[in-house]
């Protein structure tokens, strides 16, 4: 039965039809192709869109694998319609790019969503107002994805000329953002009735009720689609991991006083190698004829080829050219996801490498792919509770850490422990390197007490298996003098630490890596306890062996100058601390490029060092470029981009730009309470550090509240007897002064004191700066008898502890001239203005 003519109403309606359901696919398609190509081409076994098995197959695992999509891969994309392109562009997790926290959100979630478009409504541009490339081709994929809907969510075969005179113009719009002629949307626009034969025409009508039916179905799915997404996810942190493959672990630095102390563990070379090995052996022919035929086998061959690429890799680790190592480990991944498929066990062990060395070259977001794509593969050889599974969930929570999705990591270490105890029993090696490594990661989050109880528990199996004069157990006894020194626990932690260092020694002889490590950790113990010239010595032995071991541009090497740098400044030699600062940025900079953690790290290390020198403009722009460089690599909400924040308050307070600093300080204090929660030690020190600005800007009652709440934190996180709980009674006193309560303040301070010769003894610098401050406390008090005992005690120590010519040693005899000179002239009222009340660089 023929048509019945057309009312102009109806002509429209499928003229824009033919538009959407014929031209609308062909162009969705070049978008996507374009960001294949062009997008992902970081990603390990990238190559370009032919719209091969293979090609598809790579989208389908980024995507998540098979029942995380509904992409059809398993058809050519030139089959797939409006709704599988939507899902392949706007929707796909392939093209997800980082939000302002560093999480990666697909193009409708961080362009789309945000506008909250009302039903019916189309976008008014789709070009977007900043120039960003990726929020164009999502405003303009989204629109043709709404003129779609309007199509197919329509009760009527017709649309009226304003409308679709609306309805192309929108197309073309989005066509043109695209980069896709418009031409055939014009051709088609032009048609007449004439030109539209029935066969067409009832064509049209069963695509139409094909689209709907699609459109139905994936919104009836999404909800079911969108759960399965978050049951993988939490599925990720319910398993075991195996071995250690990278450990990461850094303690705050105290930036004040340019004392830094960490422990870092980066995958070894033996390590890496072998995972080499698990690749190389999985893969190999054991028999006779087999071996002969290797021998013969040309080296121009794939499997020749891939050989080859393995050496590489093994040479450049051997020689510790990390960075080589990673660019012929991304060969070696691709060749052997060609050679053997994308799901094979030597993929995975692959990918697995190329995460670590993706890590160690601070290269986090790629590590975290590269852990995803392990971890798909193994999950689908071997399901949930398999050790290769759990390796992979292991290096996924190590990618997650260094982004500093912390909760994440900590939830996937603990899933794995429970996995391991479960196959291993609990006096099992692989048990004790998970508690190890779950210690580790309690630390980075603060979570001290918990991290100490990991460690020892660690450290009691390995002393079960192994006996006292074992690798593992040295790493273990060092591992727990870390945590044993953020808890103030120093004595502990210095005797943990030399019993790791003896152990070393006996084993490994005197120059090794992990002798220098021991060496650098036991110094940075030291210096905490006061003994300056001993921290030195150790901190030098450790940079001797790194140079002969390593050469200077390494990255111990570097580590060594920092560290060394930061107790030569605490000895008052800033000239030397400088030229080590600098020394260990050079050789950042040289090995890493500008724009890598490290480098970040090294900048602001100079930066402290110049604001002691005085050289404030200086220490600024050098604190500046390591928090533009912490932005840029993390992103806003990340723990190093706090600890930037608040190191360039401090340098703008002491340049007197204290509107500056306080909203520096104030945003370290809002992104640490976001990552850290409330109760935590660099929660702590940046409420310390609000509340300092906010004294010096007169605002006295909040710097109270500030500085009490940093107090009432570190007491519940450390106790009373810890050196961060005193260095907030001092703050608080230093307000409480100001304020006028004098008795407070005088309670506040000898508190301090007597915390510090508790911990320190007498003889220590700390303990000198308290017996200075109580003494201008009793000087305000008008006990001027005892003001001079007290600061006459400070200075005897830093006369011992330094030389006349120390700049404390030069304070303290100002100090107490001071309150001689009241002695003689009462009843004169002198009020000391105490320098370190006010100074902010000199704590953290």
């Amino acid at each position: 039965m023929a048509l019945q003519p057309f009312r102009d109403e109806q002509l429209h309606y499928f003229k824009f039809a033919s538009i959407v359901l014929n031209e609308f696919p062909k162009a969705l398609r070049k978008p996507f192709k374009f960001m294949w190509d062009n997008r992902l081409t970081h990603h390990p076994g990238h190559q370009l869109w032919d719209d091969s098995t293979t090609v598809r197959n790579l989208f389908l695992a980024l995507e998540g694998g098979p029942g995380k999509t509904r992409v059809p891969t398993n058809v050519s994309y030139e089959e797939w319609d409006c709704t599988a392109l939507f899902q392949a562009t706007v929707y796909a997790k392939s093209f997800a790019l980082p939000d302002s926290t560093g999480h990666h959100k697909t193009l409708n979630e961080l362009f789309i969503k945000p506008r909250k478009l009302a039903q019916g409504v189309f976008h008014a541009s789709v070009t977007s107002s900043s120039g960003n490339n990726e929020e164009t081709f999502a405003l303009a994929i989204d629109q043709l994805r709404l003129l779609r809907n309007s199509l197919c969510h329509s009760n009527t075969s017709e649309i009226v000329k304003a409308t679709f005179d609306q309805y192309v113009q929108y197309a073309k719009d989005a066509f043109n953002a695209l980069g896709v002629k418009t031409d055939p949307i014009d051709a088609i626009g032009g048609l007449k009735e004439s030109e539209l034969p029935t066969n067409e025409v009832r064509k049209l009508e069963e695509r139409i009720r094909q689209e709907s039916r699609a459109i139905v179905s994936f919104l009836r799915e999404q909800i079911s689609f969108l759960q399965e997404q978050i049951s993988f996810l939490q599925q990720q942190n319910q398993f075991q991991h195996q071995h250690i493959s990278f450990l990461e672990q850094r303690v705050s630095l105290d930036l004040k006083a340019l004392m830094s102390h960490s422990m870092e563990k980066l995958p070894t070379k033996d390590e890496m190698l072998n995972m080499l090995a698990q690749v190389a052996t999985s893969k190999q022919e054991p028999d006779v004829a087999h071996q002969d035929r290797k021998r013969k086998e040309n080296a121009s061959s794939p499997r020749g080829v891939w050989r080859n690429e393995i050496s590489t890799v093994v040479s450049h680790l051997k020689s510790s050219d990390f960075a080589s190592a990673l660019q012929s480990a991304q060969r070696s991944t691709d060749t052997t996801r060609k050679l053997f498929g994308e799901e094979d066990p030597s993929t995975a062990n692959m990918y697995l490498l190329l995460g670590s060395l993706q890590r160690h070259e601070g290269n986090f977001t790629s590590a975290l792919h590269s852990s995803q794509l392990a971890l798909y593969i193994t999950r689908k050889l071997f399901g949930e509770a398999h050790s290769d599974t759990a390796q992979s969930y292991f290096s996924l929570a190590l990618a997650q850490h260094s982004l500093g999705d912390y909760d994440s990591a900590l939830e996937s270490a603990k899933c794995a422990l429970d996995i391991r105890r479960q196959l291993f029993g609990e006096d099992d090696s692989n048990t004790a390197e998970s508690y190890y490594v779950l210690g580790v990661l309690q630390h980075s989050m603060g979570k001290y007490t918990l991290a100490l109880q990991s460690k020892q528990r660690a450290l009691h199996i390995r002393r079960k298996l192994f006996g006292e004069e074992h690798s593992d157990t040295a790493q273990s006894y060092d591992s727990v003098g870390v945590t044993q020194h953020s808890l103030g626990h120093q004595r502990s932690s210095l005797h943990s630490k030399q019993r790791a260092l003896d152990i070393r020694r006996k084993l490994l002889g005197e120059e090794h890596s992990d002798i220098a490590r021991s060496c650098d950790s036991v110094g940075v113990t030291q210096h905490s306890l006061g003994d300056l010239t001993s921290a030195l010595q150790s901190k030098q032995q450790a940079l001797d062996i790194r140079r002969k071991l390593f050469g200077e541009e390494h990255s111990d090497t570097a580590r060594s100058y920092k560290s060394i740098g930061a107790t030569q400044h605490s000895i008052g030699d800033h000239i030397s601390a400088l030229h080590s600062q600098q020394r260990a940025l050079d050789i950042r900079k040289k090995l890493f490029g500008e724009e890598h953690s490290d480098t970040a790290q090294g900048y602001d290390s100079v930066g402290v060092t110049q604001h002691s020198l005085g050289d404030l403009t200086s220490a600024l722009r050098s604190k500046q470029r390591a928090l533009d460089i912490r932005r840029k690599l993390f992103g806003e909400e990340h723990s190093d981009t706090a600890r930037s924040y608040d190191s360039v308050g401090a340098t703008q307070h002491s340049l007197g730009d204290l509107t500056s600093a306080l909203h520096s300080q104030q945003r370290a204090l809002d992104i640490r309470r976001k990552l850290l929660g409330e109760e935590h030690s660099h929660t702590a020190q940046s409420c310390d550090s609000v509340g300092v600005t906010q004294h010096s800007l007169g605002d006295l009652t909040s710097a109270l509240r500030s500085k009490q709440r940093a107090l009432d934190i570190r007491r519940k996180l450390f106790g009373e007897e810890h050196s961060d709980t005193a260095r907030s009674y001092k703050s608080v006193g230093a307000t409480q002064h100001s304020l006028g309560d004098l008795t407070s303040a005088l309670h506040s301070q000898q508190r301090v004191l007597d915390i510090r010769k508790k911990l320190f003894g007498e003889e220590h610098s700390d303990t000198a700066r308290s017996y200075d401050s109580v003494g201008a406390t009793q000087h305000s008090l008008g006990d001027l008898t005892s003001a001079l005992q007290s600061k006459q005690r400070a200075l005897d120590i830093r006369r011992k502890l330094f030389d006349e010519e120390h700049s404390d040693t030069a304070q303290s005899y100002d100090s107490v001239g001071a309150t001689q000179h009241s002695l003689v002239a009462k009843p004169l009222i002198w009020s000391e203005a105490e320098g370190d009340i006010v100074a902010i660089e000199t704590t953290k």
